[in-house]
């Protein structure tokens, strides 16, 4: 396996200039030096790429098939370099972590808000609740965007907004439920929001058992059926700030719940190293729901 980078910058050095002598005054080696590294190329690989002849070298059948694989390399190598050289670059854009229905629905009216606090761009990365853990303690992202918060001795975290989570269906709907008449309706759930399981256990409920058609990845799905599926009435919880237009619209409908209300907390988190960057975060204006 060729693992020695200085090797195949030494074989394309010698094939553009035509010569091992033009080759070592490029590099700034000795000739016998670049001998050595063809012969070892050639041992490593078992083949023979070069020949030289009179007037220069030319390539054996091997070393074109080589040389065409060196040039896939040299792209490869050119972009590694730039993106290498700005690791430190200060301007290089933040990472920052959440799940889908904070990716798709909250961040997207705060980008310019967050951009202007930490003073860089962002690159976001969308992942599973369960790893968000993991990108901040490995240091995959600067900051993490999520809905509950974790005690590890290493984060920092700082409440950022609040927003409700409402009950809904798709046909139109009269009166209000407690907690008990749940269990008298069908149900479009979303299978990631374990929010809402721990929020019924404090009822004697246990939202698992409700009667589900179906069980979604993420609010956006469940928003869609709701929408879409109308040949049965079903109830599904979601995001008030997602569903406003479609109840001006009579598209959804609103179920009161009778002495409950739902309100989820978004916390912005990071290391303990990057506090400044939640400081700077969780003290911007937001005013995104009302």
């Amino acid at each position: 396996m060729v693992s020695d980078f200085n090797k195949i910058y030494t074989f394309m050095a010698i094939v553009r200039e035509r010569s091992f002598s033009k080759a070592s005054k490029v590099l700034g080696v000795s000739q016998p030096a670049v001998t050595l590294q063809i012969k070892k190329l050639e041992e490593t690989l078992q083949a023979t790429l070069i020949m030289r002849k009179k007037n220069g070298i030319i390539l054996t059948k091997e070393g074109e098939k080589f040389y065409k694989l060196c040039l896939k390399f040299e792209g490869s190598m050119f972009r590694f370099k730039e993106q290498a050289s700005h690791i430190k670059d200060e301007k290089t854009p933040m990472v920052v972590a959440t799940n889908s229905l904070i990716g798709d629905t909250i961040l997207p009216m705060m980008l310019d808000k967050i951009c202007d606090a930490v003073d860089s761009n962002l690159n976001v990365k969308i992942t599973d609740n369960n790893n968000l853990l993991s990108y901040l303690l490995d240091r995959r992202c600067d900051f993490c965007l999520m809905g509950e918060r974790i005690y590890n001795d290493q984060l920092v975290f700082k409440k950022l907004l609040e927003y409700e989570i409402v009950l809904v269906a798709n046909h139109e709907f009269t009166g209000s439920l407690n907690a008990n008449d749940l269990e008298k309706h069908r149900f479009i759930k979303d299978k990631t929001k374990n929010f809402i399981n721990s929020y019924f256990d404090q009822f004697g409920i246990n939202y698992d058992d409700l009667n589900t058609a179906y069980s979604l990845d993420g609010s956006v799905a469940v928003k869609a059926a709701i929408l879409n599926n109308k040949t049965r009435e079903y109830l599904a919880f979601l995001p008030k700030f997602m569903i406003e237009e479609e109840l001006k619209n009579g598209q959804i409908f609103l179920i009161e719940l009778e002495n409950i209300k739902i309100i989820r907390t978004l916390y912005v988190a990071s290391l303990n190293e990057n506090e400044e960057i939640v400081d700077r975060i969780g003290s911007m204006k937001l005013n995104l729901f009302s």
